[in-house]
């Protein structure tokens, strides 16, 4: 028994909720010349084809010509859909983030039936004779009961679900667990759009003051947003919450399979870490490390590794070797060994290390080029020397594709800047023609 479904089941979800995550901004950025483009016309119309009267009881007004009428509400019309839309692109795509944390919950429920099936044996489920004797086979009558014990579970709210999850798999699923509340909020945000357009509920301040949540000055009626900051913060929970759930279950139902578990969150901190995305990096490595059991210390020694790594590519060098402490490196293996030594900036070390590993070692070119940890000695003659000496050849850093919304953000941020450079050139031009002019 292997815990491959529940990383199938993992990365499915992180990939689609990193894919919205990445279509805020881009839509965002694509949207804002179209934004801008049409309140310019509207407040151009209005500058040109609207005047202000005041009437007999002192009243301002505004008017404007019959056969303007249209044309002004055309333009308001484009203003307003345009601002419309950075106000519902952010919330439909917070309210997706959560559907998929539902899908993923669906799914994970499934496996978790697959893996320990005594679990429906509590099921309150029941067939009539009639119902029974319909289904073909046993395992069609079971995969029915799943998808009503499913539905049921689904239809709970979602503190409910970790209720029902904590007494089905025994275990304190929301122990040492800071990020439960920001969960429960954005779980009864997203109810509140679906059903109150945004619109601040009793139910929502009850079910936020009864898990501790921060409802700062929100009262009944209020209107709730979701700000782009706030999107990013949603996102960052329901991946911690994902990646945590799948693998504490992972650990307590498939002990077996714990060298896969290791790797397999391994990987995942490793894409944090190579994509900067230090916050969750720093949550998930400290729970890797952390772990009452790891299948040896090598995997073990990963964990600790990479979340030294990622307080220094951070510049928290006093945090770095604060976690480098948790073990003495010296009986380590020399992998490990030279990850010490770069992290404490003993470059000499490191390069002697280098030596001895050697072409055929434990540390191969990729690693070299790949591995974060590089990511400051690369820079370093010496080290370009000393690789060239082992592989006798150049070193280059593997220049790995950016996501789209990377390219995009960046595109648009120079071309923003090379406007700018513009515009502060044709006032500098404009300035001294008028300077010649006097």
């Amino acid at each position: 028994m292997t815990g491959k479904k529940l990383d199938q089941n993992l990365k499915k979800f992180l990939r689609h909720i990193d894919a919205i995550r990445d279509t805020l901004p881009m839509t965002l950025l694509l949207l804002e010349p179209y934004s801008k483009e049409a309140n310019k016309k509207f407040s151009k119309f209005l500058d040109k084809s609207v005047t202000e009267i005041e009437d007999d009881n002192g009243e301002k007004k505004l008017v404007v010509k019959v056969e303007d009428s249209k044309i002004l509400d055309k333009l308001e019309s484009n203003a307003s859909i345009s601002s419309l839309a950075y106000k519902i692109i952010p919330e439909s795509l917070f309210v997706s983030l959560i559907s998929q944390y539902d899908a993923f919950l669906s799914r994970l429920l499934r496996i978790i039936y697959e893996l320990k099936p005594e679990i429906l044996n509590s099921s309150e489920r029941n067939l009539t004779f009639s119902q029974l004797v319909d289904f073909e086979s046993l395992n069609n009558a079971r995969d029915y009961i799943v998808e009503k014990e499913i539905d049921t579970v689904l239809r709970k709210s979602h503190s409910e679900q970790f209720d029902y999850l904590e007494s089905r798999v025994g275990l304190k699923l929301r122990a040492n667990l800071p990020i439960w509340k920001t969960f429960i909020e954005i779980t009864e945000r997203r109810n509140l759009l679906v059903h109150c357009d945004g619109v601040v509920s009793n139910q929502y301040l009850k079910n936020c003051k009864e898990h501790k949540c921060k409802t700062d000055n929100i009262k009944v009626g209020d209107r709730l947003n979701v700000k782009p900051e706030y999107f990013t913060e949603a996102y960052k929970a329901l991946y911690e919450i994902s990646v945590k759930l799948s693998h504490t279950i992972w650990r307590k139902l498939i002990i077996s399979d714990l060298k896969e578990a290791d790797r397999k969150l391994n990987d995942i901190c490793f894409d944090l870490l190579d994509s900067k995305s230090f916050e969750l990096a720093d949550i998930l490595l400290s729970f890797g490390y952390k772990q009452n059991k790891h299948f040896n210390e090598s995997l073990k020694n990963v964990f600790v590794i990479n979340a030294a790594l990622s307080k220094y590519l951070q510049g928290e060098q006093k945090e770095c070797e604060k976690i480098l402490k948790i073990k003495d490196w010296s009986a380590s293996s020399d992998d490990f060994k030279i990850a010490n030594a770069i992290l404490l900036e003993e470059y000499e070390t490191a390069y002697s290390l280098m030596i001895k590993i050697g072409a055929n070692g434990e540390i191969d070119k990729t690693d070299y080029r790949e591995w974060p940890i590089f990511t400051k000695i690369r820079k370093e003659k010496e080290f370009q020397e000393t690789y060239k000496n082992i592989f006798e050849e150049d070193y280059a850093v593997l220049d790995t594709p950016k996501r789209p919304v990377q390219e995009l953000v960046e595109r648009e941020l120079k071309r923003n800047e090379e406007l700018k450079k513009k515009t502060v050139k044709k006032e500098k031009s404009e300035k001294e023609k008028m300077a010649d002019r006097q």
